[in-house]
């Protein structure tokens, strides 16, 4: 599918724009989107991989150069137009669909909502929550106070806050606020900056027109506060949920304000506003009324956080299995910081609740006994929905879709319900599509999009890590020291069970590449798998030798953490495991077998750094999974030779060799 964005040509009118984008990415992940852009924008999406094509757009050129381009555009044969100009170049671009130009409502819309509004036509789900924007902040170095990013620039005139009022603010906020002042902005918004400068007492950093804007776009996200005019780095921010100052005079904020719930907008209305007149008889007197101390209020209100709530109290909800709810950890790390004096609960399964209680972010585990024979079953059910009501919760984040994990948080009376669209959406006040079985991005990404649907941030870097307890410590060192080893040796772990026989490896291969393991490296092995892994257990027992160690059945949740983490490695299937192993900073070598769009690496491989993915392709067009009729040829192409080798350049090289 080829689709065609003529969007606008100013910077902030562009990034205005940008829904439409990132809703038509989503909703058309294979399409190629080339962009018609006005000049002095088009760096918004240069070298973004996600846009095929940049057409540079010169409003003002000739009706010549206007048909050679309508020409081109005509001989692409688009699918589909969104002429975001409205324009002759989608009335005749010669697409098979474009969206519709006339509005009748007569609504005062916000213009980032309008331009949205252009493919109700043809999309299902309109994505307003993820930015398109995706500023990489490791080159910016970390701010030793609090950052303060002011754009004091406005491509127009009209639109600017007299510079002696921006002077007196940041000033205060330099001093008594401890903040650090960033100015940025274009070439021409220099003047207006060292105007500024020039007028305050403290320090600051000018980088006005020294930034591009994949650098700009860095810096805003570094910050804790953008104070700005009506002008591109407001909407810049708003998209990355940053928050905003934004300060308004002659323009109306319903249409062009921040939309992000922790920004403000300072204004003084008066009897004309908002004119949205380039000439004004009062010479713009809005902007000159509206006085420094009630911008450095609002300032404060931001930096002090005054929208946390006080006593909230929020229910995070994930019923499925071990990988799922470490994966989970980011999202739950993400409201902590957000409202880091909440009470946050976690609804589990019972089988999972040793994997979180006690965590630093977690304040309470509630186990829910739904399955058969459970003590939540029947009428049961109901004392554990009036148990939850109890708590009076008042938001839940559903991060793993199902009928009863929707019903319970609906039933239970909390205010405010996120989740995902796929069961029963009506039991939520606020859902999110699920794309999941794209497999496009990441599991824990997954969960992420839940809680930015709340506006909360996501962190620049994923938090996911399990602590381990001294008992637990204990535990696993008194278990080692009565094995032959005396607990003093390296171990490599390896878990050769998994819930599908789509995902595992077989067994032989895996003795195979204990063996040689023990043969040619300074390691022992050690053998690990709950309950119903302890035949399996037996077997390697049996053909392994003395000096392999079984340990399945033998370990909970807690202690198997305990044990990873004294481990080199772990190699194993897609399995639970492999992210509590990465979850305590071992590292995993895992091997998948299925290449299924939403069950491969790309959404379940191990989060974070030192781990490693085999994958094999054997050519199957559709994965059928368990369903296999080739005899799961995708595992059995894993070659013990390629794991052993991989693991050999994981592990350190000061122990490798042969003892």
């Amino acid at each position: 599918m080829k689709i065609l964005v003529v969007t606008l040509s100013n910077l902030g009118d562009v990034v205005l724009t940008l829904p439409v984008f990132q809703t038509l990415i989503q909703n058309f992940p294979e399409a190629k989107i080339d962009v018609v852009v006005g000049e002095r924008a088009a760096e918004v999406f240069q070298q973004d991989p996600r846009i095929e094509r940049i057409i540079p757009y010169n409003r003002r050129i000739g009706w010549r150069e206007k048909w050679r381009l309508l020409s081109s555009i005509r001989d692409e044969r688009y699918d589909l137009i969104i002429d975001l100009r409205k324009s002759f170049l989608g009335l005749f671009g010669g697409a098979k669909a474009r969206n519709f130009y006339l509005d009748f409502s007569g609504k005062t819309v916000h213009q980032a909502v309008k331009h949205i509004g252009s493919l109700e036509n043809f999309v299902s789900e309109l994505e307003m929550n993820e930015s398109f924007l995706k500023p990489d902040t490791r080159l910016i170095p970390a701010a030793l106070k609090r950052r303060v990013v002011v754009a004091p620039g406005s491509k127009s005139d009209i639109k600017k806050w007299p510079a002696e009022y921006f002077a007196q603010v940041l000033d205060q906020l330099s001093g008594s606020g401890d903040c650090e002042i960033v100015f940025i902005g274009d070439l021409k918004d220099a003047d207006d900056v060292k105007k500024i400068k020039g007028l305050m007492t403290h320090e600051s950093l000018d980088l006005a027109g020294r930034t591009s804007f994949k650098e700009l776009c860095a810096w805003i996200k570094t910050a804790e506060l953008v104070i700005t005019n009506d002008s591109a780095p407001l909407h810049i921010a708003d998209s990355l949920k940053v928050p905003v100052l934004a300060i308004f005079g002659p323009t109306d904020p319903r249409k062009y304000g921040p939309r992000f719930s922790q920004s403000l907008v300072a204004r003084k209305t008066l009897f004309c506003s908002p004119c949205e007149k380039p000439q004004c008889r009062y010479h713009h007197e809005c902007l000159r009324e509206l006085g420094p101390e009630e911008v450095y209020q609002k300032a404060l209100q931001i930096l002090s956080d005054e929208f946390q709530p006080r006593n909230l109290k929020v229910l995070v909800v994930r019923l499925d299995r071990v990988g799922d709810v470490i994966l989970s950890l980011p999202a739950v790390a993400a409201i902590r910081e957000r409202f880091p004096n909440a009470m946050i609960s976690v609804m589990v399964r019972p089988y999972t609740q040793a994997l979180i209680e006690g965590h630093p972010l977690v304040d309470e585990t509630i186990p829910y006994f739904y399955e058969k024979g459970g003590r939540h079953r029947g009428l049961g059910n109901l004392r554990f929905i009036r148990e939850i009501a109890k708590r009076r919760f008042d938001i839940a984040f559903i991060l793993h879709p199902s009928l009863r994990s929707n019903l319970v948080p609906f039933l239970a009376g909390i205010p405010y319900r996120i989740g995902f669209r796929s069961h029963a959406p009506f039991f939520l006040t606020k859902s999110v599509v699920d794309r999941r079985a794209e497999g496009l991005k990441h599991e824990s990404d997954y969960t992420l999009d839940i809680v930015r649907a709340f506006g909360i941030r996501s962190l620049p870097e994923k938090k996911m890590s399990l602590p381990v307890s001294p008992e637990e410590a204990r535990k696993v060192s008194g278990i080692l020291e009565q094995t032959p080893w005396g607990g003093n040796e390296g171990i490599v772990a390896i878990h050769a069970g998994a819930s599908c026989p789509s995902k595992r490896w077989p067994k032989e291969r895996f003795l195979e590449l204990a063996k040689r393991i023990m043969k040619e490296m300074p390691y022992r092995v050690a053998i690990v798998g709950g309950k119903e892994e302890v035949e399996l257990g037996a077997y390697f027992r049996k053909e392994g030798g003395p000096r392999l160690l079984d340990l399945t059945g033998r370990l909970d949740l807690k202690e198997l953490a305990a044990f990873f983490k004294r481990c080199e490695a772990l190699i194993t299937n897609d399995s639970g495991p492999v992210h509590v192993a990465a979850a305590v900073g071992t590292r995993t070598l895992c091997i998948f077998g299925r290449n299924q769009a939403g069950l491969s690496p790309v959404r379940w491989k191990a989060l974070g750094k030192d781990h490693e993915v085999i994958q094999k392709d054997v050519g199957c067009v559709v994965c059928l999974a368990h369903r296999c009729t080739i005899d799961f040829e995708c595992l059995k192409a894993v070659e013990v030779e390629e794991v052993f080798s991989r693991l050999e350049k994981m592990l350190p090289k000061k122990t490798a060799g042969v003892v």
